[in-house]
């Protein structure tokens, strides 16, 4: 059978990706602490030898506020909702990366390319909200053709593509392809992962989510289909969000764990993908607790790895090995 897949992607936004619904202020040890996130795990991704893709806001890429504002899309979505739209809010913001650490995130975007066996993707310019009502496709073509420009200024090639929210709207792939964007991270099945407007994240379905990362409310999940592909872009998709539960309660976290390890041995039985997923400022407070329940799971996968029956591998890569799935329609190639 074929080596399992153990795939991280981590979603790089800073205050871009809270600042519809967390005050700066209050949120700000858990920013800062992104600096002192990403280099530790990228020093335990490489003692793992484990490859990862960071999805990464276009924004970040901006050395200061003149090039950003250089940088904008044609045109802007018209959120219904105007809490949304991050645009407003760039008034506000610093010079640089120097004065504002909340806002630019070149030198982290630097740091994580340089480091060995990590891909560089696209988590949209702005964290763009496909599902939320007042947006059109054309807002969401400006905003990716933004973002490949951007990236493409600092010599990184986007491929793969994390939707913001996870708001992954069918219709818009067309759209990513024709960008030049291969992969993206779909949801997990069922209705708990549905795609959907903020509106209808309601506390039944966010309480389920919880209550499933923790027993197995919707079973043990993997990709198991190994099919060849050839239309993109390629779903690579999530398996399991890495809750930050170690400062709340070490007995959750505990219950993750188990949960996480009993999927990658599911993974490794079916020679699926497993795909496993985090925002580095959900480590940013309590770094140290956090590395810990990685670095478990890790040495798990690490098992297997050195039993030949599962290998990491980045998104792109994975897509690249066909072991993604995709929407129909797709085609086989020709033998």
């Amino acid at each position: 059978m074929r080596a399992a897949r153990f795939v991280i992607s981590l979603d790089l936004e800073l205050y871009w990706g809270v600042r519809d619904h967390r005050r700066l202020e209050d949120y700000r040890m858990a920013l800062l602490g992104v600096r002192r996130a990403v280099p530790a795990m990228l020093k335990l991704f490489e003692n793992y030898g484990v490859m990862a893709t960071w999805a990464t806001v276009g924004m970040l890429f901006c050395e200061h506020r003149d090039e950003l504002l250089a940088s904008l899309p044609r045109r802007i979505p018209a959120y219904r909702d105007a809490s949304l739209s991050p645009y407003p809010h760039i008034a506000s913001i610093g010079k640089d990366e120097v004065e504002d650490p909340f806002h630019y995130g070149l030198s982290l975007i630097r740091l994580i390319e340089a480091s060995p066996g990590q891909e560089i993707a696209s988590h949209t310019f702005s964290h763009y909200y496909c599902y939320e009502p007042g947006q059109e496709a054309a807002d969401f073509e400006a905003d990716l053709e933004a973002a490949v420009a951007v990236a493409a200024r600092r010599g990184v090639r986007l491929t793969s593509l994390v939707f913001p929210r996870n708001q992954v709207r069918r219709e818009y792939l067309d759209i990513c392809r024709n960008l030049g964007l291969e992969v993206y991270r779909g949801n997990p099945p069922g209705w708990l992962y549905q795609a959907h407007a903020r509106a209808r994240n309601t506390g039944v379905r966010r309480a389920a989510r919880l209550l499933d990362s923790l027993t197995p409310l919707t079973g043990a999940r993997c990709v198991s289909a190994v099919s060849p592909l050839v239309r993109q872009p390629i779903n690579v998709a999530a398996t399991r969000f890495l809750r930050p539960l170690a400062t709340r309660s070490p007995w959750l976290a505990r219950r993750q764990r188990a949960r996480i390890c009993r999927e990658i041995d599911e993974a490794v039985r079916c020679g699926g993908v497993y795909h496993l997923w985090w925002h580095p400022h959900n480590f940013g407070v309590g770094l140290e607790d956090h590395l810990s329940e990685l670095e478990y799971i890790l040495e798990h996968m690490a098992r297997w790895r050195e039993a030949g029956r599962m290998v990491t591998a980045t998104m792109a890569d994975v897509a690249r090995q066909g072991l993604g799935y995709q929407e129909e329609p797709w085609v086989r190639p020709a033998l």
